[in-house]
């Protein structure tokens, strides 16, 4: 059923349900061979972490911009929760483009910023393992992997206007209400798998919609080989990567 936005958080909404679930939630393939596995309650400790570390280093809260030129990845999925917990809209831009008056850029390569001095940087390792980005950082930016787990790893979510921007990219702006209230898929209930050659942006509302519906997702990253022993392993009744 679509998440009644007018009763709870949408993100609240979405994630009560699993925050004490041992079961797969998001798998993550790689083509460095990486397969990482996120329970639901794994899955809402990152975005709890994460959701402490922006509002309490970057006064994230309603209002906010964030802007990101982050791939399709499972630490993407997570940070782009984190913000709408508290209530900020994201703006997606591809690698290399101005996003504008933001106040975060969130990237995993910062050498593709394109922003001013003034707007604070936050850099992630998309190894599952690391506990530090392994290259230079700008002058001030923060090393996500290095400062996220030190944070508490529960939030309490607070009222937001659903109403309000959430995701802003070059195809168009969605509202809370607009992206958390997706009908359900019209396919078999299950394990679906999820490429990730679309954009962040595309990407993160198909995975979204699974959710919603109740599915567990197997995140792909563009390259790896989707071979019969991958899908039997990992349960899919769906392929949303052709």
């Amino acid at each position: 059923m679509p998440i009644e936005t007018n009763s709870l958080h949408p993100v609240e909404s979405l994630l009560a349900p699993v925050r004490h679930s041992t079961h797969p939630y998001l798998t993550w393939y790689s083509q460095t061979g990486e397969r990482v596995e996120l329970s639901g309650r794994v899955f809402d400790n990152w975005v709890a972490k994460s959701a402490n570390l922006l509002h309490e280093e970057f006064d994230l809260a309603p209002g906010s911009v964030v802007a990101t030129d982050m791939p399709g990845h499972w630490k993407s999925a997570a940070l782009l929760l984190a913000c709408w917990h508290l209530g900020a809209e994201v703006r997606w831009v591809a690698p290399g483009t101005d996003p504008g008056a933001v106040d975060v850029f969130i990237t995993a390569d910062p050498q593709t910023l394109a922003v001013g001095g003034a707007v604070e940087v936050i850099v992630v390792p998309l190894p599952a393992l690391a506990m530090a980005f392994g290259g230079p950082l700008p002058v001030g930016a923060t090393d996500y992997a290095s400062e996220v787990r030190s944070y508490a790893d529960s939030f309490s979510s607070f009222p937001i206007d659903t109403s309000a921007t959430a995701l802003t990219s070059e195809t168009g702006t969605l509202s809370y209400i607009d992206l958390f209230a997706s009908g359900t898929p019209d396919q078999e209930a299950g394990t679906t798998l999820v490429g990730t050659a679309l954009p962040l942006d595309r990407v993160i509302q198909t995975v979204l919609a699974q959710w919603i519906a109740g599915n567990p997702v197997v995140l792909v990253e563009e390259g790896v080989a989707i071979t019969d022993s991958l899908l039997t392993g990992e349960r899919v009744t769906t392929r949303l990567d052709l």
